[in-house]
């Protein structure tokens, strides 16, 4: 099989994937509730595929660039794996008085709404920054 034929498939099974987890995290919204959308989830699924890629295609039988197949290996996964973390266990809940948010990294904490220092939104991922 030809590297560009392989580049297609996996291109396209990719894009399927893709679309599919977007589409059902997108539609997961509880008002009251704080989670990521579904950038990060596609952020974790393309991580994912790159990491996969190498692989693939030592299996297809190309053995040449080891340590840069190792190194996207393990560069993406890591990646991969930061992403899902975040997506699938940063949590939080938003009341009149109160934020009250869990991440994997930071542990849990809550804070008033009086205490808040400001906002910045992240127009390119589209969630905001809050300081407090």
């Amino acid at each position: 099989m030809s590297a560009v034929i392989s580049g297609l498939i996996g291109g396209a099974i990719a894009a399927a994937l893709t679309t599919y987890v977007a589409r059902r995290v997108g539609k997961a919204s509880v008002p009251g509730q704080l989670r990521f959308g579904p950038f990060m989830w596609t952020l974790a699924v393309a991580c994912l595929g790159f990491s996969l890629l190498p692989v693939v295609i030592t299996m297809l039988g190309n053995d040449e660039e080891f340590w840069a197949k190792a190194a996207l290996f393990i560069g993406f996964g890591v990646g991969a794996f930061y992403c899902f973390g975040e997506a699938a266990f940063v949590r939080g809940n938003v009341d009149s008085e109160r934020i009250s948010y869990s991440t994997p990294w930071t542990g849990s904490k809550s804070e008033a709404w009086k205490d808040l220092e400001s906002v910045v939104l992240n127009e390119w991922a589209g969630w905001y920054t809050l300081t407090f």
